[in-house]
């Protein structure tokens, strides 16, 4: 039986809406774009293994080809500071900032070419996006509404768009098609999000379409920028329970800038410090408003107990949250289990900091340079990946941990980026340190460390600007990539001090393993959690 795959962060249709925004007036689909076009790529960067800004990593045909048939594609109103420009309270101390300032001077027109250039998006979105008219939560909506135009259709075959070609769209696109079809063609396909749990189980139980489920990166989607009081917040998340067509599973709280709830982790390198301000509220806690809406979004009273009239629950996804706010969530969490109720904690694209307790990350704060790591030397220990107590929380509330595909968070520096690691080691050296994190925690029973084998699965971020583990840079090495994995794991359970490993006595248990790692973890997790 051919290997299923599902991804617990990525963004299906971001590439084809950024277009269609550029070439649709008022940002209207008049039947030339749907969630199933594909934006043709720079396929010399995409077989570099390069940013996956100018290539397609994980559109709707990559994930038919690839058989994936589980997507949890997040909704993301881009952050108006990717087009601001560099922030003018860093200090200069490294070239690329006296390079920026020299480049960028006052001029908004280079600005902007540079932001077209770095994140591949069109020059007439780039200009809404830095506009007054640029709203999140009004974007929401209209991607929303984008991704559910083609649920449950099945379309005979797919449109292929090819902005920079000179001969004509359609003649480049058949040249495409004829050379790459498995990037390119799609045919009988079908995807589907389901409206309530019934649903759900059907999609799931059918082979022959994607199961879809919506969530959202970051709460500044719901326009907390704009909004004058805390009700206006309250009243949206209550809109999206109740007016939307389908639910939302669970919501990325902080994103990579202040959204004015909660404190975000540093999650941007050296050079991207000249395009982009991140430092209002970083690293830091929650605000008393963003108490009371991450509360209405779990569907809880002030006292912390379920509430019927707040709704079904959208879980929250801790991935960019700062590891103090993390502190302040994980102690909602466990009042609540300690009434009875289990709230699971995902991290749903990230990557093991080999750190113990996120009181380690907020003294380490201040060392969060390119290339930091942790004292092996092996993982990226900023606060924006997980650490020990992360990982109990998972365990301990039955929650998923979602492992990015994203080079730089998994671990990977400068002196190795070229090197044998940049591939499956790394994604190996990740799981394992997650699982020996479970292992070796005294506060988990003898019961519950098993459970992490259950809790980790595919998060990757494709087509989130990450620069992708190099032999893996889209959805459709997803089966080589599982290849690799199996033979890793099987190498490694050989050793007899591997006690993690010790329950899987055969090649067999081994690709179980990993049958669960790309599918059935998620699986298992959704159907137990999405609303009825």
């Amino acid at each position: 039986m051919k290997r299923k795959f599902s991804d617990l962060h990525c963004h299906n249709h971001m590439r084809v809406h950024f277009h269609m925004q550029a070439k649709e007036k008022k940002f209207t689909r008049k039947g030339e774009f749907s969630p199933w076009t594909v934006i043709a790529s720079n396929s010399k960067n995409l077989e570099k293994g390069k940013m996956g800004a100018s290539y397609s990593q994980i559109d709707l045909v990559k994930c038919w080809n690839s058989n994936l048939r589980l997507t949890f594609n997040s909704l993301y109103p881009l952050e108006r500071q990717f087009v601001k420009g560099m922030d003018p309270k860093i200090k200069e101390d490294k070239w690329y900032h006296f390079v920026a300032k020299g480049i960028l001077g006052e001029s908004g027109l280079k600005r902007d070419l540079l932001q077209t250039v770095y994140m591949k998006i069109p020059d007439k979105v780039v200009d809404f996006f830095q506009s007054d008219g640029y709203d999140y939560w009004d974007s929401l909506n209209r991607e929303k509404d984008f991704v559910l135009i083609d649920s449950g259709k099945r379309i005979k075959k797919n449109q292929i768009h090819v902005p920079s070609a000179l001969f004509g769209d359609e003649k480049a696109a058949t040249k495409r098609a004829k050379e790459h079809p498995e990037s390119y063609v799609a045919e009988n396909a079908c995807y589907r999000v389901p409206r309530n749990k019934d649903e759900l189980n059907k999609s799931l139980a059918d082979d022959t379409e994607i199961t879809m489920i919506l969530t959202i990166e970051g709460a500044h989607a719901l326009g907390t920028d704009r909004c004058k009081t805390v009700e206006e917040i309250s009243k949206r998340i209550k809109f999206i329970k109740e007016k939307w067509e389908v639910p939302v599973f669970f919501i990325t709280f902080s994103h990579h800038f202040d959204n004015r709830l909660c404190g975000h982790a540093h999650s941007i390198p050296g050079m991207g410090k000249v395009l982009m301000k991140q430092r209002p509220h970083m690293n830091e806690g929650f605000r008393r408003n963003g108490h009371r809406i991450i509360r209405e979004t779990l569907g809880l009273s002030m006292n912390l107990e379920q509430d019927p009239t707040l709704g079904y629950r959208i879980l929250i996804d801790v991935k960019h949250m700062a590891a103090r706010s993390r502190v302040e969530y994980y102690d909602l969490v466990k009042t609540c289990q300690a009434k009875g109720d289990n709230i699971p904690v995902i991290a749903s694209h990230c990557g093991y900091s080999g750190l113990k307790t996120l009181q380690d990350h907020i003294d380490r704060e201040k060392e969060e340079k390119d290339d930091h790591c942790d004292p092996t030397g092996k993982f990226n220990a900023w606060n924006i990946n997980m650490c020990d107590e992360d990982i109990e929380m998972i365990v301990k509330t039955q929650g998923l941990f979602g492992l990015s595909f994203d080079q730089r968070i998994l671990g990977i520096t400068k002196k190795d980026k070229d090197t044998n690691r940049n591939g499956i080691q790394l994604i190996w050296e990740n799981i394992e340190g997650i699982v020996k994190s479970a292992y070796s925690n005294p506060n988990l029973t003898d019961v519950q460390k098993p459970q992490i084998w259950k809790s980790i699965t595919i998060g990757t971020d494709f087509e989130g600007l990450i620069d992708p583990v190099n032999p893996y840079p889209t959805a459709l090495e997803y089966e080589l990539m599982a290849n690799n994995l199996v033979f890793e794991i099987d190498q490694a359970r050989k050793d007899p001090s591997a006690k993690h490993l010790a329950h899987l006595k055969s090649r067999e248990d081994v690709e179980k393993a990993v049958d669960d790692f790309c599918y059935n973890n998620a699986e298992a997790f959704v159907k137990v959690n999405y609303p009825v």
